[in-house]
């Protein structure tokens, strides 16, 4: 069993040398329960694996990498899809009988994987990619990706931004359009076309529906192509 350390906003903000004013509260770090690694491992094999791989390496485009991502993430993400903040009608099904000790040992057994390898970019793109992911674009208020999920997409652990570099760009690109929906509240048949769960607030846009929502369809291509292959 291991005890997750909590971090609160005030230590977060400090350690940033930022103030608190809009900071989203879920952009700090998410407190995990301690967990059981065989426990999770057991529910794994039985409802994630197929999906996400035993050792969280997806073989499927469409399904995200999950070994070695940051835990605090991790939680937070299966928690929202239980209580549906995050909608994933897969998702949902597979953790409707798990409890929240469940999703704590699910979260810390992926954690505890070896971290994904990357997959390979797109050199037509590289150069404009590297410029938008790690300097944004000022004159549209688009803000560096590399600000939040770090130059080399390892994420921040400390703030439970998740690892980004290697996911599978299909993966990252949906993403993308999900927030870019919320962000510019486009019409969708339903809230499964729509990522929201990062808001601070009901009703408040987070940073990734603000910044996803000023994205072209070509920005989310070479991005995703070039964060497939960060490391």
């Amino acid at each position: 069993m291991k005890p997750a350390k909590k971090v609160t906003l005030a230590k977060f903000a400090l350690a940033m040398g930022i103030g608190l004013t809009g900071l989203s509260a879920n952009a700090v770090s998410y407190p995990v329960p301690a967990y059981d690694i065989e426990a999770g491992k057991a529910i794994v094999d039985a409802n994630c694996a197929a999906c996400h791989g035993v050792n969280g390496v997806s073989v499927a485009p469409a399904q995200p990498n999950l070994g070695g991502q940051n835990i605090k993430y991790l939680y937070k993400q299966l928690v929202d899809f239980k209580t549906k903040a995050r909608r994933n009608g897969v998702m949902e099904a597979q953790l409707a009988g798990l409890t929240q000790q469940d999703l704590a040992n699910v979260a810390g057994y992926y954690a505890n994987q070896a971290p994904w390898m990357p997959g390979y970019g797109n050199k037509a793109t590289v150069a404009a990619a590297t410029k938008l992911y790690l300097g944004g674009d000022k004159t549209r208020g688009v803000i560096p990706c590399a600000g939040c999920h770090d130059p080399k997409g390892a994420g921040n652990a400390f703030a439970a931004f998740p690892r980004l570099g290697g996911q599978h760009a299909t993966y990252i690109a949906t993403q993308l359009k999900l927030f870019r929906a919320a962000g510019r509240e486009d019409e969708v048949a339903t809230d499964m076309e729509v990522r929201t769960n990062d808001a601070a607030k009901k009703g408040e846009k987070g940073m990734m529906q603000v910044v996803a929502s000023k994205l072209s369809d070509r920005d989310i291509k070479i991005l995703s192509e070039y964060i497939s292959a960060l490391h």
